[in-house]
């Protein structure tokens, strides 16, 4: 999460006279915000509507959320990078058509994976899926 939102309360920016590896925890009803210092005027902000308690991992002294982070930050790499090679965006000033050109991208990596899945010998690749779905819209 970026530190310049003005949702952030001034207490989880950075600061001089907060430790290194040190961390603030904030709750609402359904979301956690963590601050974590990584080292001098250098934090880390992460929101989780999924971890609601301040559990620290014991092996790496971190906090819960971003040990859950580290763990599945390269799934939405890869599914980026997947994307990125044959994609339906077009340049669009309209960001109600850039949330729906991603829908579509995420729902070709999603249909040809289960097509891949399900029908083994069935040779269909990615971008001839998106030829055929660009003709029939």
């Amino acid at each position: 999460m970026k530190q310049n939102k003005r949702e952030i309360p001034q207490e989880f920016k950075p600061a001089r006279q907060c430790d290194e590896n040190s961390f603030i925890f904030a709750f609402t009803k359904d979301l956690t915000l963590v601050s974590y210092v990584l080292k001098k005027n250098k934090s880390l902000d992460f929101l989780s509507s999924l971890i609601h308690d301040s559990a620290i991992c014991s092996d790496s002294g971190k906090p819960e959320i971003i040990e859950f982070y580290n763990k599945t930050k390269g799934t939405v790499d890869m599914l980026d990078q997947i994307c990125a090679r044959y994609t339906v965006w077009r340049a669009t000033h309209r960001w109600a058509m850039v949330m729906f050109h991603g829908m579509i991208n995420i729902a070709v990596v999603i249909y040809a994976h289960n097509m891949r899945k399900n029908q083994p010998e069935k040779k269909t690749k990615r971008k001839e899926f998106c030829s055929e779905l660009h003709m029939i819209w």
